[in-house]
Order: structure tokens, then C-alpha cells, then sequence
């Protein structure tokens, strides 16, 4: 009897610093984001200034210049996902592990987990927050609400196939998966950087972060989050199943403060039908 091929995987950890809890192995690749904006800091793994990126824009698009390297420049991947150096998915879904230091960190049976999780037809992305108004709402109260009105205008007029998927994930719901994590089929990836990319280039030719500080000048990093849950909506309506998972927060030490915020989006979570219906910022 033949044996059944097992699907190469490949799950990007973006990295900017040196850290004990970056994994690498045959599935994890750990990736070294914004080489180009710190030539000095060698952490000796796959860097995204190599071939085809945008190494350079690492400030504003965060850790979507790995996502842009592996899309140029990764070859032979069937499935292919994200996550952070500290931010992992938990693929047993045991639903409250928010925060496991590093010393009882020992996954048993990841890869088998993963395997019977992923398909061609399924994505699988970040457990959603739940909040007491809007997507839309809640980039607004945290971010400059000017550049989601940007984003949206762009989106109604250069990619109106996606304009309904809009509506629905961003101003009608109060649900959002965050940080940008997924793991797809390469096929599906394609199409969601293919659309992905060429919109956020558009954003930036219309904004400016000049009088941003820091924080608010990871601009591109923020709207991509709210564009993963336009993308699943989008899928949803297509017939791809979306199985969100939950996010394990590897930590040399755990912090009451950090499980107490975890809990909180737990509640959230499973009491979200009683939650009102979301509110919108002017559009």
C-alpha cells in the first residue's frame, strides 16, 4: 500500500529580537523582521531583506514583511501560517493556556493536532475578541479612525468584490481575530497577500504617519489585522470553514495582569450573544 504524503508545512515566527522561546524546527521558521532597519543585529535565522521584500517598511507593516519575504521568495510549501516569537497557536485547543512559562512549555503531539486541523478548504486563524461595540468602533477608540475611513473608501472603490465582506467583519460585527496569525493552504495565501498587499500599498500612498508616535506608526500592521477578518468573511460566504484557535502567550514568567486579560476575552467569548448589537463611527 502506498503511503499517504504528509503536506509541508511551514508556520513563519517573526522575530526582532533574541529570545529562548523561539521555535525552530521542521514545521516552525523562525523569520528576522526589519533586517533592513538593523543591519547590526544578526540573530542567525532567515532574514526578510533576502530576494523579493520590503524589509525596509518593517515599522509601519510589522510583521507582514515576513509574510510579504515568504510569499516572493518560499518555494515547495503546501500549508503556510504566522505567528510571533512569543504569540503560538494552541492546536489541542485547551482553551484557557494564555500564558505557560517556558519551563512547562513541552507541546505533546503537535504535528498530529495540526494535521487532522488543516484542509484546502479550511483556515485557521486566532480565538476572535469579542467587544461591546464594533470592529470599527474599536479601531477608532484605539487608533487614528481617519485611516480605517481611508481603507474603506479604497476598498468601495478599487476592490469592491471585498466591499460586503467589509461591512460585515468590520462595521456590523464585534468580533475580531488579532495578531495577524493564520495557517492556510499556499493556494489560499496567494490569494489573500495578492489582495492584501496591493491594498495596503494604496493605503500608504494616501495616509501619512508623520505625526504619528511609535506606536501609531505600526499604521499597516493595524488595518492588515482588521483585513484577516474581512478576508475570512469573505472565505466564509465561499464555503471555506474557519476554525479559530486559541493563543498561547510563552512567557519566562507567568503575570497575573496577562491571565486576567486573557479570562476577560474568554468570557467574552462564550457569553458573546449577550452582548448588544455593535455601534459604527461615521463612515
Amino acid at each position: 500500500m502506498e503511503e499517504t504524503k504528509q503536506p509541508r508545512i511551514k508556520i513563519l515566527v517573526a522575530c526582532h529580537k533574541a529570545d529562548p522561546n523561539i521555535r525552530q524546527d521542521d514545521i516552525y521558521m523562525p523569520i528576522q523582521v526589519g533586517k533592513a532597519l538593523h543591519p547590526e543585529l544578526d540573530l542567525g535565522f532567515q532574514c526578510d531583506n533576502t530576494g523579493d521584500n520590503i524589509s525596509e517598511k518593517n515599522g509601519s507593516y510589522c510583521e507582514l514583511t515576513a509574510l510579504y519575504w515568504a510569499w516572493k521568495n518560499l518555494k515547495d510549501v503546501d500549508y503556510i501560517g504566522l505567528c510571533h516569537y512569543r504569540r503560538y497557536f494552541d492546536y489541542s485547543n485547551s482553551d484557557i493556556r494564555a500564558n505557560v512559562p517556558l519551563t512547562q512549555w513541552q507541546p505533546k503531539n503537535e504535528k498530529s493536532h495540526l494535521l487532522k486541523l488543516i484542509s484546502p478548504s479550511t483556515i485557521l486563524a486566532s480565538r476572535r475578541n469579542i467587544y461591546p461595540y464594533s470592529v470599527a468602533l474599536d479601531y477608532a477608540r484605539s487608533h487614528h479612525s481617519d485611516d480605517l475611513k481611508v481603507l474603506y473608501a479604497i476598498i468601495q472603490q478599487q476592490f469592491s468584490t471585498y466591499k460586503n465582506a467589509f461591512d460585515d467583519a468590520i462595521l456590523n460585527s464585534n468580533a475580531s481575530c488579532p495578531y495577524n496569525m493564520f495557517i492556510a493552504s499556499w493556494e489560499t495565501f496567494n490569494e489573500y497577500c495578492s489582495f492584501l498587499f496591493p491594498l495596503l500599498e494604496e493605503v500608504e500612498r494616501q495616509t501619512s504617519t508623520r505625526d504619528y508616535n511609535d506606536y501609531q506608526k505600526r499604521l499597516i500592521g493595524f488595518l492588515a489585522e482588521r483585513l484577516m477578518n474581512v478576508y475570512l468573511s469573505k472565505k466564509t460566504k465561499e464555503g471555506f470553514k474557519i476554525k479559530t484557535l486559541p493563543v498561547m502567550w510563552i512567557t519566562e514568567d507567568v503575570f497575573p495582569s496577562s491571565k486576567i486579560h486573557y479570562l476577560i476575552n474568554w468570557v467574552r467569548y462564550n457569553l458573546s450573544f449577550h452582548i448588544s448589537k455593535p455601534t459604527n463611527p461615521s463612515f
